[in-house]
C-alpha cells in the first residue's frame, strides 16, 4: 500500500470514529481497525506514523472516559505474538492488550488465560511482568479439570520451563506481598526490618524506598505494577495463585514454597487454604530435597552480602530482605522435619542466630529454633557437626545467660547443651567452667528448669571421664563442694559425676561416694550405694578390668579424713559417742573397705550376703597376714602417713575404725567384719581384745539374736588366745551367767559363747596331740580344767530341755560345735547326761511337731557332726539310721540339711566339716594324719540305695534321692562312690520318672554329676542305659502296699501327656538327634529352672559352674540346637518350657542369636506346625508369634505364603488351645505383612503385596473357617489402605475378587429369603442387601483400591461383565 493511501486511510478511520455517536459503533470500529491501525506503526513513512500516533490520541480518550467498551484483545494478543512485528508496534499492541484484557467478562478473561502465558515467551522483562500482571487475578476464576491429566490442563506449561519459572517467581512475591503495602519513593531504607537488612545499609542504596520484608524494591515495584490491586484483589490474587498450585499446574517440588509462604498469610481464607493443601501433600513432599530446603533458607535469610562474586554483583534494588517473623515461624518447623535442613551448613546456623538473637525474634521463634538446635544435633551427621558445635554451644551459653523470662526456653537450652556434649565430648572436656555453671544453674533456677539441667549435667558425664591431672583435680573440687548442697538433685548428679567421671580404683571419688552413701534422700544414696556396690568381675569380661582402691591406701585416706572431721563440725554426736561419719555412711564405708580387702586379697568382692563372705575368709586370712608381716618391716617409714595414736597398720586402723563404728551404733555387717578380721589372724590380733572381754559381753546381749551369735563366736576367739587361771575364770563366768535366769538374751548369748570356747578349747587340744610335743605343753590340758570342760558341756545339755526355743536351739548349736572340734566330753552311756542319750533327744525332735524347724534344722547337724570330731563315736549307726529314718512329707529344706549330715557322718573324722573355717577353705582342707578313720559310707550308700530309694512311699524316694546327691557331689573322689556309679543311676534314673517336679531335678542334676565322675568306658554304659531308659520309658516297680501315695497333692494332671519323664524324653530325643546322646547330660546340667538351686541350701551344690562348663561344650551344637529349644521355650507342659527355657538362657547368651538362625528357626517351625502332636502344634504357634513380632523380615518374604496357607489350616485344629494359639500367630502375622507392605518397603513392598494377595484371595477368603475368612478380609483391608499406588499392578484381580466377596459373605438365608417374598419386600430387601454391601470392608477396601489405582480399573471390566451376569445378587 501507498503512502498516500496508508494517509487516506488513516483519514477514513478518523473519521468513522468521529461519525461514531452510541458506544456500540465505537466498540465495532475499534474492534475493526485496531489491530491493523497499529500496524501502520511499522510504516517507513514519518507521516503516516503521526497521523497513527494522533488517531491513537484520540482514541484513549474515547476509551478510557467509556469503560465498558470492549477492545479486539484476542486479534491483539495474535499480533502481538507474530515473530515479525517490529518492536514499535508490539510495545503500542501491549499497551491495549492491558487496557481491555481486564475490561473483558471473566469467563473471556480465562479463555484467553493460557494466551497470556503464551505470548510471554522471548519478551521483554517488563512487558513479560505486564502480562502476568493481568494473568494473576484471572487465576481465582479459573476452572481446572478434577481428574488433572495433561490433555486436559489448560495451562499447557509442561514444555515451558523457562515461563513456569518466571511464573513461580511472580507468584511468590505476589504472596510475600503485604495488604495496603504503598511504595513510597521517598521513603529512605534506613529503617531496615532485619539484622541483615541495617548491616547492609552502607551498599549504596540509601535513596532506595524500603521493600516488604522478604522482597526486593525492584520485586514490590514489579507486583504493584502500573494499577496497584487493593487489599480484596490481592487476597483473591493469592487465592488464585494457591488455586493453581493445588491444580497440580506446576509441578509440586517447585511449589512447595509458595505453599509455606501462603500458610503464613495474615488473610485467614488464604492461610487456610494453602495450609489444607500442604497437609494433604505432606507425605508426598521429599523435605530432604535440596532444591526445597535451599530455597526456604533463601527466603528465610534473604540475600547476605557475602564477600562473594554474587554479593558484589547484587545491585541494591534487587537485594531482598529476609521474610518477617510471621513467615519465619511457618518455614522452621518445616526445616524441622528435614534431615538435609540440618546439615546445610552455614544456612543452618545462620537460622539458629537469627531466632535466637536477630531484632525482630520472639519467643515462639526462639522455641522453634532451639528445637532446630536438637535437631541438628540429632541428625546432623559427624563430619558435618564437627564445624558447627563450637558455635552452637557459644549461642546456647549467650541465650542462658542473657535470657531469663521464659523457663520453658530455658529447659530446652540447658537439654541442648546436654544433647551436644553427647554428640562432640571433646567441645566440653577443656571447659570445667561450663559444669561449675550448670551446676550453679542447679542451685538457682526455677523448679521446673532443674530437671532439664539435671539432665543436661547427666548427658554431659561422658565427655569427662579422661580429665588427667590439674583438671581431675579441680573436679575432684568442684563434685566435693556440690555434694553438701542442699538441693537435692544438685547432690544426686554429683553422685553422677564422682560415679562415672572417675575411675573406680580412684581413692577420692570413692570416699566422696561413701559420703554421699549417708545421705538422707533414697536417690542420692541409693545410686550411691549401687555404684559403690557393683562387683568389679562378676558378670561380663570387660568388667575384669574394673579395679578398686588398694586396701592399705583406701584405709589411710579414710583415717585422714575421720581425724580430720573430728575436729570439725562435721562429726556425728550419738548419744555419748561422737563419730566421724553418720551412721549410715560409716557403715558403707566399712563395708566398703571390706570389699577393697577382698579385692586386694584376690577374691571377688561382695558386701550383700554374710555367708558368702565367710566363703572368702581364709583367702583373706593370707593377705591380712601378708600385710601386717610386712608392715612391721615398714614401719619407721610409713609412720608419716600413720595417724596421731601412732597406729601404723592398715589392719589395725581397719579394725580400729570397725570398733568404733560398733561401740557407737552397732550392725551386724559391721560385727561380721569385726569377727572375720580377729578370727583369721587370732594369734596377734585377737590377744589385743583380751582387756575388752566386758564389751564384747555387752555386745552378747544385744536384742538381735545374729548379733549375739556373732558377738559369742568374737568372744570365744579371744577367749581361745588365753590358758590356764585365766581361762578358767572365764569359763567359770560363762558357766554362771548361763544360769542368771533374769535375762534371756544374757543367757543365749552366754550359751553360745560357752559352746564355742569349749570347741575351740578342744580344737587347739586335739591340735597339740597331734603335734605331740612332749609333757610340758600339756600344762594348758589340766585334768581340773578337763572337769571344768565337762561341766561346761553338761551346763549347756541342761538347756536342750528348756522350755525357751531359743535357749534349746542355743544349747543344740553349742552341742554341735564341741562335737564339730572334738570328742564330748560326756560319758558314751549309762545314766544322766550320755552320749547315747543326746544322739536319742535330737533324733525325737526331728520328726516332732512341736519343734520348730529352725531347732530341727540345728539338731540335724549337730548330729551331722558328732562323728566328725570324735573317730570313736559309738553311735554312728544309729546317729545315720535315725537321721534316714526321719523323713517327713513336704520338708525339702530339711532333707537338704539331713543331706549334708549324712555326708559329714558317714565319712566321719575325714569331713571337710572339721576345719576352721576362717583359716581353710574346703578345696584346700585335707584330713590330719593321725585321725581315727570312722569312715561307713559303703554301708549308707547300701541303706539308701536298697531300701530308701526303692520305697513304696514317694516322699522316701525324694529324700533318699536328695541324700544321694549331696552324698556324689561331697564325696566325688570317695572309691565307693566311683565303684558305685552303675547303681547310683539307676536309682536317679527310677526317680526321673517321679510325678513331683523336684525329684524330677534333683536326679537330673545326680545324673550330670555321676556322668562327670565316670571314667570313658563307664560314660558310654551309663548314655546307653539312660537313653535306652528315657526312650522306652520302663520304670522302677515300686510295690504298692496299703501306705503307698500314688498321686501327691496336686500332681495328677499336670503334664498334658500325663508322664512324668516327658521333659527328659524330650532331652533325650534332641540329644540323639544330634547324633550326642551323651549330651543328654549337658542338657541336664543346664536345667536350672527350680527355684530350689536358688536358695542357699541349693546353691551350695555349685550348679551354677557346672552349667557354665556344659553350656561351652554344647557350643559346636548351636546351629542345630537353636531352632528346637526356640521351639520348646512355648511347650505348653511346664515342666520342658522351664527345663528348655533354662538352657535356652544358659546357651544363648547373645541376643542377635534368633536373627542370625531366623530362617533355619522358621523351617522348623513350620514344618511342625503340622506335626500329629497337638503339644508340638500349639508350641509352634506360639514361637512363630513371638518370632514375628519386631523383626524385619525381608529375607523371608517369599515364606510367607507358606507360613499363611499352613496357619489358615491349624486355625481349623481339633485341639481348642491350638485354634488360640494360631489365631494369635495369624494376627500376629498380619500386622506384620501390613507393616511390609509400606510404600516406603520399596521392592520389598512390592514383593510382599505379589506373594501375599493371592494366597489372602483364593486361599483366605475362600476358606470355609470364618475365623480365617474375616481375619483374610481384615488383613486385605488394612494392605489396601497402607499399600496405596503400590496395588496397581494387582487391581485386575483385587477388585473383581473383593465384588465377589460380597455375595459369598452375605447371610444364605437372605437368598432363602428373597425367593419366597412379594416384590414389595424383594425391593426392601434389595435396598438393605445394597446398604449392607455399600458400608462392609469389602467396598470401603474396593473404593480405596479403585481411587489409587484409577488407570487400572478399566483393566478389570472383563472380569466385572463376567461377574455381572453371573450375579444373582444387586444388579438385575
Amino acid at each position: 500500500m501507498e503512502t498516500g493511501s496508508d494517509s487516506d486511510q488513516l483519514e477514513r478511520v478518523f473519521l468513522r470514529l468521529g461519525h461514531a455517536e452510541t458506544d456500540e459503533q465505537l466498540q465495532n470500529i475499534i474492534s475493526k481497525f485496531l489491530p491493523p491501525v497499529l500496524l501502520k506503526l511499522s510504516s517507513t513513512q514519518e507521516g503516516v506514523r503521526k497521523k497513527v500516533m494522533e488517531l491513537l490520541v484520540h482514541l484513549n480518550k474515547r476509551i478510557k472516559s467509556r469503560p465498558k467498551i470492549q477492545l479486539p484483545v484476542e486479534t491483539l494478543l495474535v499480533q502481538y505474538q507474530d515473530p515479525a512485528a517490529v518492536s514499535f508496534v508490539t510495545n503500542f499492541t501491549i499497551i491495549y492488550v492491558k487496557m481491555g484484557y481486564p475490561r473483558l467478562p471473566v469467563e473471556k478473561q480465562c479463555e484467553l488465560a493460557p494466551t497470556l502465558l503464551t505470548a510471554m515467551e522471548g519478551k521483554p522483562q517488563p512487558q513479560q511482568d505486564s502480562l502476568m500482571h493481568l494473568l494473576i487475578p484471572t487465576l481465582f476464576h479459573m476452572k481446572y479439570p478434577v481428574e488433572s491429566s495433561k490433555s486436559a490442563s489448560p495451562f499447557n506449561l509442561a514444555e515451558k520451563p523457562k515461563t513456569v519459572q518466571l511464573l513461580l517467581d511472580f507468584m511468590l512475591d505476589v504472596l510475600l506481598m503485604p495488604y495496603g503495602y504503598v511504595l513510597n519513593e521517598s521513603q529512605s531504607r534506613q529503617n531496615s526490618s532485619s539484622a541483615q537488612g541495617s548491616s547492609s545499609n552502607s551498599g549504596g542504596g540509601s535513596g532506595i524506598p524500603q521493600p516488604p520484608p522478604g522482597m526486593s524494591f525492584y520485586a514490590a515495584k514489579r507486583v504493584i505494577g502500573d494499577n496497584p490491586w487493593t487489599p480484596e484483589q490481592l487476597e483473591q490474587c493469592k487465592l488464585g495463585i494457591v488455586k493453581f498450585i493445588e491444580a497440580e499446574q506446576v509441578p509440586e517440588l517447585e511449589a512447595v514454597l509458595h505453599l509455606v509462604i501462603a500458610s503464613s498469610d495474615t488473610r485467614h481464607s488464604v492461610a487456610t487454604a494453602a495450609d489444607l493443601e500442604l497437609k494433604s501433600k505432606q507425605s508426598l513432599i521429599d523435605w530432604n530435597n535440596p532444591a526445597i530446603i535451599n530455597k526456604m533458607y533463601k527466603v528465610y535469610l534473604g540475600d547476605i552480602p557475602l564477600k562473594t562474586k554474587e554479593g558484589a554483583v547484587l545491585k541494591p534494588e534487587l537485594k531482598r530482605d529476609p521474610v518477617s517473623t510471621r513467615v519465619k515461624l511457618k518455614i522452621v518447623p518445616h526445616l524441622l522435619r528435614s534431615r538435609q535442613a540440618a546439615e546445610t551448613f552455614p544456612a543452618n546456623i545462620q537460622v539458629v542466630y537469627d531466632g535466637l538473637f536477630g531484632t525482630n525474634t520472639n519467643s515462639k521463634l526462639r522455641t522453634l529454633s532451639l528445637q532446630f538446635v536438637h535437631h541438628i544435633c540429632v541428625t546432623c551427621p559427624e563430619v558435618k557437626i564437627k564445624p558447627l558445635g563450637p558455635m552452637l554451644l557459644n549461642g546456647l551459653t549467650k541465650l542462658i545467660n542473657e535470657y531469663k523470662e521464659d523457663p520453658k526456653l530455658l529447659s530446652m537450652a540447658y537439654s541442648a547443651v546436654g544433647k551436644l556434649s553427647s554428640r562432640m565430648p571433646h567441645l566440653f572436656t577443656k571447659d570445667i567452667a561450663l559444669v561449675q555453671q550448670l551446676f550453679e544453674a542447679l542451685c538457682k533456677e526455677e523448679p521446673e528448669t532443674r530437671l532439664a539441667i539435671q539432665e543436661a549435667l547427666s548427658m554431659m558425664v561422658g565427655a569427662y571421664s579422661t580429665l588427667e591431672g590439674a583438671q581431675r583435680t579441680l573436679m575432684e573440687a568442684l563434685v566435693a563442694s556440690y555434694l553438701i548442697k542442699p538441693e537435692v538433685q544438685v547432690r544426686q548428679v554429683a553422685v553422677k559425676f564422682a560415679s562415672t567421671v572417675f575411675p573406680s580404683d580412684h581413692i577420692p571419688s570413692r570416699y566422696l561416694l561413701l559420703l554421699a552413701a549417708g545421705d538422707p534422700r533414697e536417690e542420692v544414696h541409693g545410686e550411691a550405694q549401687r555404684v559403690l556396690r557393683c562387683l568389679p568381675g562378676r558378670n561380663r569380661k570387660e568388667s575384669s578390668s574394673k579395679q578398686m582402691p588398694s586396701f592399705p591406701e583406701m584405709v589411710y585416706y579414710i583415717q585422714e579424713k575421720a581425724s580430720h572431721r573430728m575436729k570439725t563440725p562435721a562429726k556425728y554426736m550419738t548419744g555419748t559417742t561422737v563419730l566421724p561419719f553418720n551412721p549410715a555412711a560409716f557403715g558403707e564405708i566399712v563395708l566398703y573397705l571390706r570389699m577393697c580387702l577382698a579385692h586386694s586379697a584376690g577374691v571377688v568382692p561382695t558386701s550383700q550376703s554374710l555367708a558368702d563372705m565367710q566363703d572368702h575368709a581364709p583367702a583373706i586370712g593370707r593377705y591380712i597376714r601378708t600385710l601386717m608381716s610386712s608392715s612391721q618391716a615398714t614401719s619407721s617409714s610409713s609412720s608419716s602417713s600413720s595417724s596421731k595414736s601412732g597406729e601404723t597398720n592398715p589392719v589395725q586402723i581397719y579394725i580400729g575404725l570397725l570398733q568404733q563404728l560398733l561401740a557407737g551404733v552397732g550392725g551386724l555387717p559391721v560385727m561380721y567384719c569385726l569377727l572375720e578380721a580377729v578370727s583369721v589372724y587370732p594369734e596377734k590380733l585377737a590377744a589385743k581384745f583380751v582387756d575388752k572381754t566386758e564389751w564384747i559381753k555387752s555386745l552378747m546381749n544385744s536384742s538381735k539374736e545374729e548379733m549375739r551369735e556373732l558377738a559369742a563366736l568374737f568372744y570365744s576367739v579371744v577367749v581361745s588366745t588365753v590358758s590356764g587361771n585365766e581361762l578358767k575364770s572365764m569359763i567359770e563366768q560363762l558357766i554362771k551367767t548361763t544360769k542368771d535366769n533374769h535375762s534371756p538374751e544374757i543367757q543365749h548369748g552366754s550359751l553360745l559363747a560357752l559352746g564355742f570356747t569349749v570347741g575351740r578349747y578342744l580344737a587347739k587340744k586335739k591340735m597339740k596331740m597331734a603335734e605331740q610335743q612332749g609333757v610340758e605343753t600339756n600344762a594348758d590340758f589340766l585334768p581340773e580344767q578337763e572337769e571344768l570342760i565337762q561341766s561346761a558341756t553338761e551346763t549347756i545339755g541342761s538347756f536342750l530341755d528348756s522350755t525357751s526355743p531359743l535357749l534349746a536351739i542355743a544349747a543344740c548349736t553349742a552341742l554341735g560345735e564341741i562335737g564339730r572340734n572334738g570328742p564330748l566330753p560326756i560319758p558314751s552311756e549309762g545314766s544322766g547326761f550320755t552320749k547315747l542319750h543326746l544322739v536319742e533327744s535330737l533324733l525325737n525332735r526331728i520328726p516332732s511337731s512341736k519343734e520348730t524347724n529352725k531347732m530341727k534344722e540345728r539338731a540335724i547337724q549337730t548330729l551331722g557332726y558328732f562323728p566328725v570330731g570324735d573317730g570313736d563315736f559309738p553311735h554312728q549307726k544309729l546317729l545315720l539310721q535315725g537321721l534316714m529314718d526321719s523323713v517327713e512329707a513336704k520338708q525339702i529344706e530339711l532333707q537338704f540339711t539331713i543331706g549334708e549330715a549324712i555326708t559329714s557322718a558317714a565319712i566321719g573324722t575325714s569331713s571337710v566339716a572339721a576345719r576352721d573355717a576362717w583359716l581353710v577353705t574346703e578345696e584346700e582342707y585335707t584330713p590330719p594324719a593321725g585321725a581315727k578313720v570312722n569312715d561307713v559310707v559303703p554301708w549308707v550308700l547300701d541303706v539308701i540305695l536298697n531300701k530308701h530309694i526303692t520305697s513304696p512311699n514317694p516322699h522316701v524316694r525324694q529324700a533318699a534321692c536328695i541324700w544321694l546327691l549331696s552324698l556324689v557331689r561331697k564325696l566325688s573322689a570317695h572309691k565307693e562312690v566311683k565303684s558305685h556309679l552303675k547303681e547310683i543311676q539307676s536309682a536317679f534314673v527310677s526317680v526321673l520318672s517321679e510325678n513331683d517336679e523336684l525329684s524330677q531335678d534333683v536326679a537330673s542334676k545326680g545324673l550330670g554329676l555321676v556322668y562327670e565322675l565316670g571314667n570313658e568306658q563307664d560314660q558310654q554304659e551309663l548314655v546307653s542305659t539312660l537313653v535306652e531308659t528315657l526312650m522306652t520309658g520302663k520304670r522302677a516297680k515300686h510295690e504298692v502296699s496299703g501306705e503307698t501315695v500314688v498321686f501327691q497333692g496336686g500332681s495328677l494332671g499336670k503334664t498334658p501327656d500325663g508322664q512324668g519323664l516327658s521333659t527328659y524324653k524330650e532331652l533325650c530325643s534332641l540329644a540323639s538327634d544330634l547324633s550326642q546322646p551323651d549330651l543328654v547330660y549337658k542338657f541336664m546340667n543346664l536345667a536350672n529352672h527350680h527355684a530350689m538351686w536358688n536358695s542357699r541350701k541349693g546353691a551350695a551344690f555349685g550348679f551354677n559352674v557346672i552349667a557354665t562348663r556344659a553350656g561351652e561344650q554344647l557350643a559346636p551344637f548351636l546351629p542345630q540346637l537353636v531352632p528346637r529349644l526356640y521351639r520348646y521355650q512355648f511347650d505348653p507342659n511346664l515342666g520342658i518350657r522351664q527345663a528348655m527355657t533354662s538352657i535356652w538362657n544358659a546357651l544363648v547368651t547373645d541376643k542377635s542369636m534368633v536373627d542370625k538362625y531366623l530362617k533355619e528357626i522358621l523351617q522348623d517351625l513350620v514344618k511342625n506346625l503340622t506335626s500329629n502332636m497337638w503339644r508340638v502344634r500349639e508350641s509352634s504357634c506360639l514361637a512363630l508369634n513371638d518370632l514375628l513380632r519386631g523383626r524385619p523380615l525381608d529375607d523371608i518374604i517369599d515364606k510367607l505364603p507358606e507360613i499363611w496357607e499352613t496357619l489358615f489350616r491349624v486355625q481349623d485344629d481339633i485341639k481348642e488351645s491350638v485354634r488360640k494359639a494360631a489365631e494369635l500367630a495369624l494376627k500376629t502375622l498380619s500386622k506384620v505383612c501390613v507393616k511390609m507392605c509400606d510404600p516406603a518397603k520399596g521392592a520389598a513392598g512390592q514383593k510382599t503385596i505379589a506373594v501375599l494377595l493371592p494366597c489372602l484371595l483364593d486361599k483366605g477368603m475362600m476358606s470355609p473357617v470364618t475365623e480365617v475368612r474375616a481375619l483374610s478380609i481384615n488383613t486385605l483391608v488394612k494392605i489396601s489402605k497402607s499399600a496405596g499406588a503400590m496395588l496397581k499392578p494387582h487391581a485386575p484381580k483385587l477388585i473383581p475378587a473383593l465384588l465377589e466377596s460380597l455375595s459369598v459373605l452375605e447371610p444364605q438365608v437372605l437368598n432363602y429369603l428373597s425367593l419366597r417374598a412379594t416384590d414389595q419386600e424383594k425391593a426392601a430387601m434389595d435396598s438393605a442387601r445394597l446398604s449392607a454391601a455399600k458400608s462392609s470392608p469389602m467396598m470401603e477396601t474396593i473404593n480405596m483400591v479403585s481411587a489409587s489405582c484409577h488407570d487400572s480399573v478399566s483393566v478389570c471390566s472383563p472380569a466385572l461383565q463376567c461377574n455381572c451376569s453371573k450375579s444373582s445378587g444387586y444388579i438385575n
